[in-house]
């Protein structure tokens, strides 16, 4: 029975790829529009983060259909960096290990937003915020290059 649960469930998602990649997009923007919006830094990092996050998650589905349960932004960009690879997408794999290392500051920032800025004694200065949403944007464009890339490949 668990086995055809599987299937099902794997069936469903399938058909509804579109819209599950659309939705992640979707909630990714939304959550960027709430980083850019709030007032408390502390919630616009971890908005600005789970903006991140989300988009990741969507390309990495969109391209590879892989449901990703991960959420380290630097972790989702090397599975993103590797599938490129395995797929002879080795310059776009190269775009997005080099969006690692300029950003690597602000990834790490963000990924501490993830669970500190929550659950810790973690603050984030107007500053912090304002580069998180600033990467945020740019990682945005770098998936949106890396998918018409890999799409017209």
């Amino acid at each position: 029975m668990g086995k055809d649960l599987i299937e099902i469930y794997g069936h469903a998602l399938m058909n509804l790829s579109g819209e599950y990649v659309a939705k992640l997009k979707r909630r990714a923007l939304s959550f960027l529009k709430e980083a850019e919006e709030a007032v408390d830094p502390d919630l616009a990092a971890f908005f600005a983060e789970q903006s991140m996050q989300l988009y990741l998650k969507a390309v990495l589905y969109e391209l590879f259909g892989e449901v990703v349960r991960g959420h380290g932004l630097r972790a989702l960009l090397g599975l993103l960096s590797r599938g490129l690879e395995r797929n002879s997408y080795s310059e776009l794999a190269v775009k997005v290990r080099g969006f690692v290392d300029q950003h690597r500051a602000e990834l790490v920032l963000a990924e501490e937003a993830y669970i500190g800025g929550r659950y810790g004694d973690l603050s984030y200065s107007r500053d912090d915020v304002g580069s998180l949403i600033n990467v945020a944007r740019d990682l945005k464009i770098l998936l949106d290059e890396v998918v018409k890339g890999v799409k017209l490949g």
